[in-house]
């Protein structure tokens, strides 16, 4: 479980293995119910470039949602779109969206009250009836990488010229992701 302030938001991310979501709108009705006044969005964790991509999302949902130039009704639209890297919702929710096949999730909160992080870690773990496991996040896995440069549209023409020497190719995949996010902040 990872927790962080962002100004006067709480951030919760929790991700969740071997998970079975049948119907995600639904989960997701019922933690909004269970947790009134947090902002919830589910996930495919195998699309998310480690915890940094998360926080840095975050931090710029709340920052646009706070100004005149937000994207979305929601706060957690807002995330997903920053953590998408998409201008559209649909096209968010087409590349970060959980679907019956997906058995990595991440579930991120943010909330501008006190928030009771393992009481939503609990819920959140019987509602998606998988395996709290942060490792999820984390890009360990040479297909881990495959899957987010197709997803992203990152080809390696890309991650060689941004490549640092010495730097492996996660790190600079990461640092592409998150720069995909910044240029939608640019943009408000």
């Amino acid at each position: 479980m990872i927790t962080e302030k962002i100004g006067s938001y709480s951030l919760f991310v929790q991700g969740f293995r071997d998970a079975n979501v049948t119907d995600s709108e639904k989960v997701l009705r019922d933690l909004r119910g269970s947790f009134p006044g947090v902002d919830l969005q589910l996930l495919r964790a195998d699309r998310v470039a480690g915890r940094e991509h998360i926080v840095f999302s975050a931090r710029s949902a709340v920052e646009s949602f706070q100004s005149k130039n937000r994207r979305a009704k929601h706060l957690s639209m807002e995330l997903l779109l920053f953590a998408s890297g998409e201008h559209q919702i649909i096209e968010a929710i087409k590349l970060l969206g959980v679907t019956a096949s997906s058995r990595e999730l991440a579930l991120v909160g943010l909330s501008d009250t006190r928030l009771d992080s393992n009481q939503l870690s609990n819920r959140a773990m019987e509602s998606v009836k998988g395996i709290p496991d942060d490792t999820v996040l984390q890009i360990k896995t040479r297909k881990k990488v495959e899957d987010l440069k197709r997803a992203y549209y990152i080809p390696d023409k890309e991650l060689n010229a941004a490549k640092m020497p010495s730097e492996e190719d996660n790190s600079v995949l990461k640092r592409l992701i998150i720069e995909r996010s910044a240029l939608l902040a640019l943009e408000n």
